[in-house]
């Protein structure tokens, strides 16, 4: 036999003998990628496929029949979606809402949470361009947001509140948090009167609806009490301040911070623990409180979970005019799990402190598009709000510029903090970020037209921000 007719025939049983290492792989991939209604849609539909939650925003004509749609859904290569495309769904009898189920090719499911909302209700973002004065990096683009401000302008029951969280539950309702709060009567000129302060409070949003508030707080008005208390303890002598949230094994996690009076002054007081809240879902009934997760430093500022699989949680700590970022993490996402800590060249599951930034006062950290970014507030209560990069969740992070300067009547007889980015109020990849607002002169928080706007978050949209 010709040798080389022997070679390419060997050649050929060889390469017949060695497994495509494709040739068994089953994408894990379950997303809807498109949804849309035969008639009556206006504009595109709003497509969130997030870590905790999937959810799919479509806007109709207000004439449009909900009870009989028919919507054309695309989903994952290989993918399975119920109720199938094109099978008729009644919306209206479930409130406009209905939950798709779209399982993998390799039989994973993850339940898409659709909701048609009619034009009228469609109208926002309601959005005010912001002037930049150099003050600024001028590619840029901030918005006040009307709807957000007006939102948490309230008349009654929680009506102010700084520590301003939000969190993004699976079935598309938002979860906010605040720490110390107003609860009580406003007047229609914004008077502030007869209202009780409480060291905590929550409500639910459903379906982002400016007009829904669902109290989480026990009782009503000033008559309200504490949402999370630090067991039997009196509550002018130490409560929880919540901070981070999120889902996890269909559960809330959020993280508080056990705070202590320390003396009769206004700022004395001090972190004592960082601990663990946990939540049922969807009754968001307290399910767990565990005490102590670290005693080292406040972590419940922000946390963020990450394509690693780790669950990242940043703290600050003051020092002489600057400041100390510090990272934990925990493994699958899980904070309830054990936690550890960044010692600069790996990671010690003996709490450490291990500085990563300076001049960090609340940190936001997030993910996208390959890179971690962090968004934070000048510190000493600057008016500035900043961002920067990194290749990694603990930095080193570079390229820091100003995405907006907080209006400078603020610096007078007030001061401005507590930064927070909300992921899930983001339209079209913007960031959206409140600030929060408090008078020098606690007593100006009462009794005059105008006062229930003193100590308050603030809403704004920023564009171009990457």
């Amino acid at each position: 036999m010709n040798k080389m007719l022997l070679l390419l025939i060997t050649g050929g049983i060889f390469t017949s003998c060695v497994k495509n290492p494709l040739s068994d792989y089953q994408s894990q991939e379950r997303a809807i990628i498109s949804f849309r209604l035969p008639e009556g849609q206006v504009g595109t539909s709003e497509i969130i496929n997030g870590t905790d939650s999937a959810t799919v925003t479509v806007w109709v004509e207000d004439d449009v029949d909900l009870s009989a749609v028919s919507p054309l859904v695309m989903v994952s290569k290989n993918a399975t979606v119920l109720p199938a495309p094109g099978v008729k769904v009644d919306f209206a009898a479930n409130n406009n809402r209905y939950a798709y189920r779209v399982t993998s090719e390799s039989g994973e499911q993850k339940y898409w949470y659709v909701r048609i909302m009619k034009k009228t209700t469609a109208a926002g973002p309601r959005l005010q361009l912001l002037p930049n004065n150099g003050q600024w990096n001028p590619a840029v683009r901030v918005y006040s947001d009307l709807d957000y401000n007006d939102y948490l302008t309230r008349y009654q029951g929680w009506n102010g509140g700084d520590g301003c969280y939000s969190v993004l539950l699976p079935d598309g309702r938002l979860l906010w948090s605040f720490q110390d709060s107003f609860f009580g009567q406003v007047s229609a000129d914004r008077n502030r009167t007869n209202n009780v302060m409480l060291r905590n409070a929550a409500h639910l949003q459903l379906d982002t609806s400016l007009q829904s508030f669902v109290q989480l707080n026990p009782g009503s008005g000033s008559a309200s009490q504490t949402w999370i208390k630090y067991g039997n303890a009196p509550e002018d002598q130490d409560w929880y301040w919540p901070g981070a949230g999120q889902v996890y094994n269909n559960k809330v996690q959020m993280l508080l911070s056990h705070v202590k009076k320390t003396g009769s002054g206004t700022w004395d007081f001090a972190h004592v623990s960082t601990d663990l809240a946990i939540f049922d879902l969807p009754s968001m009934q307290l399910n767990q409180l565990i005490q102590d997760k670290d005693t080292l430093s406040n972590y419940s500022a922000g946390s963020m979970k990450a394509p690693d699989g780790y669950t990242y949680m940043y703290s600050t700590e003051n020092g002489f005019l600057t400041s100390s970022m510090y990272v934990a993490r925990a493994a699958n996402h899980d904070l309830n799990g054990a936690w550890e800590y960044y010692n600069g060249t790996g990671w010690s599951t003996t709490p450490v402190k291990y500085n990563v930034c300076n001049d960090i006062s609340q940190p936001n950290v997030f993910y996208k598009n390959g890179k971690y970014y962090l968004v934070s507030q000048q510190i000493i209560f600057g008016l500035d709000i900043y961002i920067l990069e990194s290749t990694t969740p603990v930095g080193p992070w570079t390229n820091k510029r100003t995405l907006y300067h907080i209006p400078d009547q603020y610096s007078v007889g007030f001061i401005s903090y507590n930064s927070f980015v909300h992921h899930a109020l983001s339209r079209e990849g913007e960031l959206v970020i409140s600030y929060n607002i408090n008078p020098t002169d606690f007593s100006t928080n009462f009794n005059s037209p105008g006062s229930a706007d003193r100590y308050r978050p603030y809403f704004v949209r920023v564009f171009n921000w990457q």
